[in-house]
């Protein structure tokens, strides 16, 4: 078996009920310049380690947004619902959400992608990086080792109960919404996805 099929085993969690990944490596050389409005910024805070000030990440949870602050505590950080941003229109260039959608309802991502769209400048980037699950277990845990520029590799994993989620979804609710994919990058367990504002 191969370092990338090795699959952790996780204190607490049934591999009977739960599925869990192999180890995977993504490295975040760059992301999109100026402003950014960070969806689901917290915990980690990668988006906002890497970008410092020009990030601002929002989270649903102030737990989440207090582990993320010592990690990039240059950031603006701010507790807020993805559905309803509290920002001006056309207020941000640029946007990221790094593997915070599997937290969301197949609706609400809509909703969130559409938000995004209405506070980011025509021109402007949404990236997504997001786990590619498809199971019939009960939940899905993906796991990562994550290099940051500049920075040690450290690993972190993210799961919940979404059983189901792809980059074609994905691909399908940004369309709708106005933006034309530039980019999409699959993997096994994971995709990034680089769509513009039209």
């Amino acid at each position: 078996m191969s370092e990338e099929e090795i699959i952790p085993e996780i204190p607490g969690v049934d591999p009977n009920i739960t599925k869990v990944t192999p180890f995977q490596e993504i490295t975040i050389a760059e992301i999109p310049s100026g402003s950014i409005i960070d969806i689901g910024g917290g915990g980690e805070g990668v988006i906002a380690q890497v970008g410092k000030e020009r990030v601002t990440a929002i989270d649903k949870r102030q737990s989440e947004i207090d582990e993320a602050k010592d990690k990039a505590p240059e950031a603006k950080w701010l507790v807020a619902d993805a559905l309803d941003l509290p920002f001006e229109d056309e207020e941000f260039d640029n946007a990221t959400s790094f593997f915070s959608g599997m937290y969301m309802s197949h609706e609400d991502k809509k909703k969130a992608i559409k938000e995004v769209y209405r506070v980011i400048s025509p021109g402007g980037e949404l990236w997504i990086w997001d786990s590619k699950v498809h199971t019939d277990k009960k939940s899905f845990i993906i796991v990562l080792t994550i290099s940051l520029s500049g920075k040690e590799k450290f690993n972190t994993g993210y799961g919940n109960k979404t059983t189901d989620q792809n980059e074609n979804m994905y691909k399908e609710y940004l369309e709708e919404s106005g933006f034309s994919i530039e980019e999409i990058e699959v993997n096994k367990y994971w995709f990034f996805i680089r769509a513009k504002k039209t």
